[in-house]
């Protein structure tokens, strides 16, 4: 009997045939590789992507900067006698090479001028890119604006 169940196992291949099994079982299951460069995914409203700023709303409160664990974000207020007209920043730099998008620096901000867009290919091919200064800020208007642990940024389903 030893020698006919080996025998067997050599003839038929048991594993083999397992294995194919499984294969089998995952060819009728519906694919799920996307064509991602052709067809552009559908990420949740929250993803922390690219961070935006807009000056024009900026009080210079600096509560971004103080947030900041990776000291990417510096903001320097204007002179005392324009503050007091404008309170827009004399300059404001971004480095988001080191940026780890955690949202801290959106949270404090009490005019929501520092949000997180779903720009997600940050791939650049030079350092000097990732550097932002108060004229190269990236802003989208179009993008739509989430602030974070708010109810009314919960989408409702009908």
């Amino acid at each position: 009997m030893n020698a006919i169940g080996r025998f067997l196992q050599m003839v038929t291949f048991p594993e083999l045939l397992k294995g194919m099994a499984i294969t089998t079982k995952y060819l009728a299951k519906p694919k799920v590789t996307e064509s991602y460069p052709d067809a552009r995914p559908v990420l949740p409203y929250r993803t922390k992507g690219r961070l935006h700023v807009e000056i024009e709303t900026c009080i210079s409160c600096r509560m971004c900067e103080k947030a900041c664990p990776e000291g990417c974000i510096r903001v320097y207020p204007p002179p005392k006698e324009v503050f007091k007209t404008d309170k827009r920043p004399a300059e404001f730099y971004l480095n988001q090479e080191h940026c780890l998008h955690c949202g801290l620096c959106v949270d404090p901000c009490p005019t929501g001028s520092i949000h997180h867009s779903q720009e997600f290919e940050l791939a650049v091919v030079h350092y000097d890119d990732l550097l932002f200064d108060k004229e190269t800020l990236p802003y989208d208007l179009d993008q739509k604006r989430f602030r974070w642990n708010l109810l009314e940024n919960v989408p409702v389903k009908k």
